[in-house]
């Protein structure tokens, strides 16, 4: 039973600067509001020019959000790495957890940036988002 929850994960080539830090801080922003709207979870990460997404909600809804995703001209090409029904969320809490992407192995970071599976890179931010939550209890 897999309870209507559909998990997807895509990489994208980012077009905003690194250091734009006001650019990516209101990404984050309006994504953590639309995605309690549409009780979507998940993690975004952004190593190495590189956008990284973990997608987790009713399948309608991840597939809405990957139409503006794919509309959405602060990024291009687009690549779903993987994509499958679920019978429970990984990030509950998480309407859009921000992983820091920094302490990545050099093998976690090929994976993540270049050829990593959907399952494989999920591994990977949800044990960067674990992380973080341990350090701020």
């Amino acid at each position: 039973m897999t309870n209507g929850l559909y998990r997807l994960v895509y990489r994208s080539d980012s077009l905003i600067d690194h250091d734009d830090v006001r650019s990516l801080d209101e990404i984050f922003r309006v994504s953590v509001r639309n995605n309690r709207r549409d009780n979507i979870t998940g993690a975004l990460a952004l190593p190495d020019g590189k956008f990284v997404q973990v997608i987790e909600g009713r399948r309608r809804d991840v597939d809405a959000l990957m139409v503006r995703l794919r509309a959405d001209a602060r990024h291009t090409n687009i690549a779903v790495l993987g994509s499958w029904d679920i019978a429970t969320r990984l990030f509950p809490g998480w309407a859009m957890a921000r992983p820091d992407p920094t302490p990545l192995s050099d093998q976690a970071f090929r994976i993540v940036t270049e050829d990593g599976s959907g399952v494989q890179v999920t591994g990977i931010l949800l044990g960067m988002t674990r992380e973080a939550a341990t350090a701020w209890l």
